[in-house]
């Protein structure tokens, strides 16, 4: 009987595990996107595919002029390292939490995204980026 126990759980804990994991992936491939987007200026790109909640925060004006401004003041993005993640199922949808040290051309910053998994696909729901760079 314990031999079966252990056997479900170590299947439903891989199960469980692999998809964490795969959702990660989606995660950091997407913030991968968001800096090739960040780097060509491409703001509107960044804005049209994120959540309506994201949106509904400001307007593109708006989110171009925080963009403009982290990339003229941190240069092109350049190598990420995970500083921590999180996966939450909310009001029936997959939300993932990805925190990154990004070094920059220009300086070093740490950003903080929460994507929104749909149809196998991530949609930025917030954004944060801290460095001695910004105001």
């Amino acid at each position: 009987m314990f031999a079966v126990i252990l056997a479900i759980t170590l299947i439903v804990s891989w199960g469980c595990g692999k998809g964490v994991y795969r959702n990660y992936r989606l995660a950091s491939a997407a913030v991968d996107h968001f800096h090739q987007e960040l780097d060509r200026g491409d703001f509107e790109a960044s804005y049209s595919e994120a959540t309506d909640d994201f949106r509904s925060g400001g307007t593109l004006a708006d989110f171009s002029k925080v963009l403009a401004t982290v990339h003229q003041k941190m240069g092109n993005s350049g190598k990420k390292t995970p500083q921590g993640f999180h996966v939450n199922w909310k009001n029936g949808r997959y939300l993932v939490d990805v925190v990154f040290d990004t070094q920059f051309a220009l300086g070093h910053a740490q950003e903080s995204f929460m994507w929104v998994v749909e149809n196998d696909r991530m949609r930025l729901c917030y954004y944060n980026i801290h460095s001695p760079n910004l105001p």
